[in-house]
């Protein structure tokens, strides 16, 4: 399954993959970049700050290591919505191929939007490459 990321939610996103990689499917999903976070942006900028500046005083290199790459923050969002066990969880994830941009051997056209997961309001949203690149995030 091919779905484009363009304008939508993260975390409906997310929960669709999920529910299909567990179902057996391989899914790849492209323009990771331009998937949507819903919310303000003094609301979700401190939130990515803080994990990516958490670490250990007496030593920052054991700190906890997230990334700044768009699509593996979308990856690590899929994680999150997988069963827990660990075997499962690695099996699961290799059948998950995410590109921030569209790579040159994949046809965009034949790619899917998923209506319900569109981002149809006009409220306050930030793209995934958008935190990305306040964090500092290069690719």
């Amino acid at each position: 399954m091919l779905i484009n990321g363009e304008n939508l939610v993260s975390g409906r996103l997310a929960s669709v993959v999920a529910k299909k990689v567990i179902k057996g499917e391989l899914v790849t999903i492209v323009n990771a970049e331009k998937v949507i976070i819903v919310g303000t942006t003094s609301s979700i900028l401190p939130k990515y700050k803080q994990r990516v500046d958490a670490r250990v005083l007496s030593n920052p290199h054991y700190g906890p290591k997230y990334d700044r790459i768009p699509s593996k923050m979308l990856k690590k969002t899929i994680k999150g919505m997988l069963p827990a066990k660990s075997r499962t969880n690695e099996k699961l994830l290799k059948q998950i191929k995410i590109y921030n941009l569209v790579p040159k051997d994949i046809d965009v056209t034949k790619a899917e939007t998923i209506e319900k997961m569109k981002y149809g309001q006009k409220g306050d949203f930030m793209y995934l490459g958008d935190v990305a690149k306040s964090l500092g995030g290069k690719w």
